[in-house]
C-alpha cells in the first residue's frame, strides 16, 4: 500500500496492470509523492488519466472508486482532458502507467509543457514586477 519499496513496487504494476484492461483510458500517470517514493502513510495517491469519453461523470466515479478499492487508500484522480497545464505539467513527469496512444501523449506533453512555461514567465514577470514596486531588487 505505498508504503515499503517493495508494496511500491507492487501497488505500480497493480495499476499499470488495471489500466491495461481499462480500453476507455488512453494514457495514465501516478505523479506527486506516490510517484518518487515519498509518500508517507497518510498521503492520497495522485493519479492522472485521459479518458475517451470524459463526459461521462458516472465512469470517472467507477474508476474512482476502483482505484481506492484496489489501493486501499484515498485517490486524487485528475483528468488530464480537462486539467490545468501546471497540473497536468506535473502528471505527464510523472511515473507512466499507460500510454496507449503516443502521439495524444507527445501532442499533450508539447501542448501543456509550452502553457507551464508561459505561465512560469508570467509569474516570474509579475514577481520581478512587484519587487519593483516594492523598492526592492529586481
Amino acid at each position: 500500500m505505498f508504503g515499503t519499496k517493495h508494496s511500491f513496487q507492487e501497488d505500480r504494476e497493480k495499476l499499470r496492470h488495471y489500466f491495461s484492461q481499462k480500453e476507455e483510458v488512453e494514457l495514465a500517470f501516478l505523479f506527486g509523492s506516490a510517484a518518487s517514493g515519498r509518500m508517507l502513510s497518510e498521503s492520497d495517491v495522485d493519479v492522472a488519466i485521459w479518458l475517451k469519453d470524459f463526459q461521462n461523470q458516472q465512469e470517472i466515479n467507477r474508476l474512482w472508486g476502483e482505484l481506492e478499492d484496489l489501493l486501499r487508500k484515498e485517490v486524487d484522480l485528475v483528468l488530464l482532458n480537462r486539467a490545468s497545464p501546471t497540473i497536468a505539467w506535473a502528471a505527464l513527469r510523472g511515473y507512466p502507467l499507460l500510454i496507449r496512444d503516443h502521439r495524444l501523449y507527445l501532442n499533450l506533453l508539447l501542448e501543456v509543457s509550452r502553457e507551464a512555461e508561459d505561465f512560469q514567465d508570467f509569474v516570474i514577470d509579475l514577481w520581478r514586477w512587484r519587487r519593483r514596486i516594492q523598492g526592492g531588487p529586481g
